[in-house]
């Protein structure tokens, strides 16, 4: 008697490949170390990420770390100098964050962001300055430049193509509290030179432009803006000055 060859329906074989290529690639994955070990590292998941992270160190006791969640990512990182500590946390898609601790030592520089498309670039150059910057939103940028000693950056971004410069430098004591909230509002604030000067500045709204210089001593300025199109300008030198301006578009 002839027998009849077996038939296999579609709904086996489909079955039958999908196991053989579930098989395939968990030895795959197995074989390259599961693709969440060290640093900086995506994670568990099956996404296509082209993300970048680099983290260049020379010098002593340096300490950084990378974390990114999302698509087309960028940090790095480049310390040199005596125990420089430097963090990046960042989740969401095209944005691009940069820390450089080039000079001195004792520099600390701690980013936060969520959104996509933005830009955050700390720059360090002397010992013990600070920046600590949080931002969300799409297409902010951020950029803060430290020299000399005791500098610190307080920064909170957050909304839509807010556009924030600062530039510290002098022997000690300066401080810079910055809020942005709302779309295309932009902040440049200088502390020169400064010794122990304050700049706070909070934006709200849209369209609001601050621009604020100290250089000397024990200064302080104070700028609030809300609504659209308000525009702040204060130059300080000498010593012991204090200005404030509050703005709105009632």
């Amino acid at each position: 008697m002839i027998r009849k060859p077996k038939t296999v329906s579609a709904l086996s074989l489909a079955l039958m490949l999908g196991m053989t290529m579930g098989t395939a690639m968990a030895q795959d994955d197995h074989d390259h170390g599961g693709g969440d070990h060290g640093g900086g590292g995506m994670g568990n998941g099956g996404g296509f990420g082209a993300n970048m992270a680099t983290i260049n160190q020379d010098g002593v006791d340096h300490v950084a770390s990378i974390e990114q969640d999302g698509r087309e990512l960028t940090a790095t990182i480049t310390q040199s100098g005596y125990q420089q500590e430097a963090s990046i946390e960042q989740e969401g898609r095209g944005n691009e964050t940069t820390i450089n601790q080039t000079g001195g030592g004792n520099n600390s520089a701690m980013i936060d962001r969520r959104g996509r498309d933005g830009m955050v670039e700390i720059n360090q150059d002397g010992w013990s300055n600070t920046s600590d910057v949080t931002q969300r939103g799409r297409e902010g940028s951020i950029t803060i430049t430290q020299e000399d000693w005791g500098n610190v950056a307080d920064v909170d971004q957050r909304g839509r193509m807010n556009e924030m410069t600062l530039e510290q430098s002098g022997w000690g004591g300066n401080y810079a509290e910055l809020r942005q909230r709302g779309r295309e509002n932009v902040m440049t604030v200088a502390q020169d030179d400064a010794f122990e000067s304050v700049a706070r500045v909070n934006q709200r709204g849209r369209g609001n432009m601050t621009d604020i210089l100290q250089s000397g001593s024990y200064h302080v300025a104070e700028v609030t803006q809300r609504d659209r199109g308000n525009m702040a300008q204060v130059t300080q030198d000498g010593v012991g000055h204090y200005a404030s301006i509050d703005q709105s578009a009632r």
